[in-house]
């Protein structure tokens, strides 16, 4: 079960990637002065975007794994 909620995670973790590039790309190439803009700027938000998302879907993946344990085992602990 763990396998196909992490592999859902990462396929939406692609596409949102991809949508990100699309739209800061389309945004530096209108706004853009310097072409150095094109490389180093995509990079640095692609890390922190990669890195959000990453930990996003590892915490979603992580509650959906474990919250049949936790509700099959929370009357017990009552």
């Amino acid at each position: 079960m763990f396998y196909f909620f992490f592999s859902i995670g990462i396929k939406i973790l692609f596409l949102l990637t991809t949508i990100f590039y699309v739209v800061y790309f389309i945004a530096v190439l209108q706004w853009a002065e310097k072409k150095i803009t094109f490389i180093v700027v995509p990079i640095l938000y692609t890390f922190k975007f990669f890195l959000i998302g990453f930990f996003v879907v590892l915490i979603i993946s992580i509650l959906l794994n474990y919250i049949p344990i936790a509700l099959q085992n929370f009357p017990k602990t009552l």
